[in-house]
């Protein structure tokens, strides 16, 4: 159950990134076929705005991730706290707990290798 919530957190981020990616670049050629489309008498102020309306896309497009990152965070943090809490109510335990891991995984490797 809670890989199925990691995976679902990890897949939103991705998702969401990629939208982020794609609307970043679609910004950048749109500023790029701009300045291509602007003749050589086009003045400097032209320019000016062209690359300040794509700065205003990039911060935008920065905040939305910032966003989106501080979200992921917090439903990470939603996702570890229960276990940080249970290692620490019961430390003994879980130590024999991952001793146990490690030991089942040391012989499964163990006879990989035979």
């Amino acid at each position: 159950m809670a890989e199925d919530a990691t995976e679902r957190m990890v897949s939103k981020g991705i998702a969401g990134a990629d939208t982020i990616k794609l609307q970043t670049a679609q910004a950048l050629e749109d500023a790029a076929r701009k300045l291509r489309n602007a003749d050589m008498s086009a003045s400097a102020d032209d320019v000016k705005t062209i690359l300040y309306g794509v700065q205003g896309q990039m911060d935008h497009f920065r905040e939305e991730l910032g966003t989106k990152y501080h979200e992921i965070e917090a439903e990470y943090q939603h996702q570890v706290e229960p276990v940080e809490n249970m290692i620490c109510e019961h430390p003994i335990p879980a130590v024999v707990v991952a001793i146990g891991f490690g030991f089942l995984l040391g012989m499964l490797l163990g006879r990989s290798r035979d």
